[in-house]
């Protein structure tokens, strides 16, 4: 007998999911108790859905095992990049720029600014290179498809409180 119903998860891609949830991601089970409740609280949700429709989830298994990987290589290079702020700033902005071509999240530079501080505020030159890179990522974000389905006015009201709020956290 073949099943009639599939489960596919679907975390909330961001800097608050824990690794586990980013792991399941697009992960498709038989069974909906297959995923455990997650002990962190993050949001997601389990999609089912019937077998007609698998081969459309797996291909969107696919991107969106993409997505999870991504935020796994943000974060990876946001920490090295805060890291080294300090050390070899060179490096730690590098990083830092490169982390951000998958997202950027203001409470994440705000976490940098509470770990490195009194190194920003010994050197007004970083501080402002950093605030150069995050706010022209800010920006560009803004201008991805998945953004799109805001409207504009929203849209540009949000970028503006973000850079708004990236020179207050790096003034």
């Amino acid at each position: 007998m073949l099943r009639k119903t599939y489960y596919q998860f679907y975390a909330n891609v961001n800097y608050r999911t824990c690794p586990r949830c980013l792991a399941l991601h697009g992960r498709i089970e038989a069974h909906e108790d297959a995923f455990p409740p997650c002990p962190d609280g993050c949001q997601y949700t389990i999609v089912p859905f019937s077998r007609k429709e698998l081969s459309h989830h797996k291909e969107q298994r696919r991107a969106m095992r993409i997505a999870a990987q991504n935020e796994m290589k943000r974060r990876e290079l946001f920490n090295r990049g805060i890291a080294l702020l300090g050390e070899d700033n060179e490096q730690a902005i590098s990083l830092l720029s490169s982390s951000t071509r998958y997202d950027l999240y203001i409470p994440e530079v705000e976490r940098l600014v509470k770990a490195k501080g009194d190194v920003l505020r010994r050197d007004k030159a970083l501080r402002e290179r950093l605030l150069k890179v995050f706010v022209q990522a800010y920006s560009d974000k803004f201008g991805w498809r998945r953004y799109e389905r805001l409207p504009e006015p929203m849209r540009i009201a949000r970028e503006r409180e973000g850079i708004r709020r990236l020179r207050e956290i790096l003034a």
